[in-house]
């Protein structure tokens, strides 16, 4: 009788790091935003985009609580949420949506950070360098908020209600300004990473081998003295 054939494990572990809950999170927010985007203009719109953005947020925390993260997830966690704020920040312009200088600055700053993390990952042995920083999420958090205030205000100045638009343009304004430190901070580490490739890990693992190697000298010492 012939064998079944066995599947590899590289097989196995790449369908064990595709098919998960966390990933197919990410595939359905990213497809919800993207067709909420093309009418943003709108309650519903804004309402899909909102949820699709939501999605991107829950993934990473149902990754860690399920135990199913990897560097695949983290990739198209990362791919993911710039192709939907690209899709995003696009219709936005397009319609008039918030000033200009505030697409420019969030578009222009995405567009840093997928670079730097795109070489940052070219040069590192270790394929883990796609995962945001806590600024980047701090600040990805702080875009998001200013971008659907900003596209609520339009929606309420649509429906005759020009107190409600500005205090949303005003919330907007504000979140804007709030979370650029946390952008400027993630986006410097961001390029950090792009430039010391590996060279930063090796530096910290030859700091713990040389405090490791100074802990045993120090022990061996005092083993001496009470010989």
């Amino acid at each position: 009788m012939k064998k079944g054939r066995e599947t590899s494990p590289t097989v196995s572990k790449v369908t064990k790091d595709v098919f998960t809950i966390p990933n197919f999170i990410s595939m359905t927010g990213a497809a919800l935003a993207i067709h909420g985007s093309k009418k943003i203009d709108t309650a519903e719109g804004l309402v899909e985009c909102a949820v699709g953005r939501l999605a991107d947020v829950l993934d990473g925390k149902v990754a860690r609580t399920t135990g199913q993260t990897s560097n695949f997830g983290a990739a198209l966690d990362a791919t993911t949420d710039k192709i939907v704020m690209a899709k995003i920040l696009y219709e936005m312009n397009k319609k008039g949506l918030a000033p200009k200088h505030v697409l420019g600055i969030v578009a222009t700053l995405n567009l840093i950070n997928t670079g730097a993390t795109g070489i940052a990952n070219l040069r590192s042995k270790e394929k883990g360098e796609t995962r945001p920083t806590k600024s980047g999420k701090l600040a990805m958090a702080g875009e998001t908020i200013t971008l659907i205030s900003y596209i609520a205000a339009h929606i309420a100045e649509q429906d005759k209600n020009p107190k409600l638009a500005e205090i949303l343009r005003k919330l907007g304004a504000g979140a804007f300004a709030a979370s650029l430190p946390f952008a400027a901070h993630a986006t410097c580490t961001y390029i950090k990473r792009a430039i010391n490739g590996d060279s930063e890990k090796e530096k910290q693992r030859q700091i713990a081998d040389v405090n490791r190697s100074l802990g045993s000298m120090a022990m061996l010492g005092r083993l001496s003295g009470r010989s």
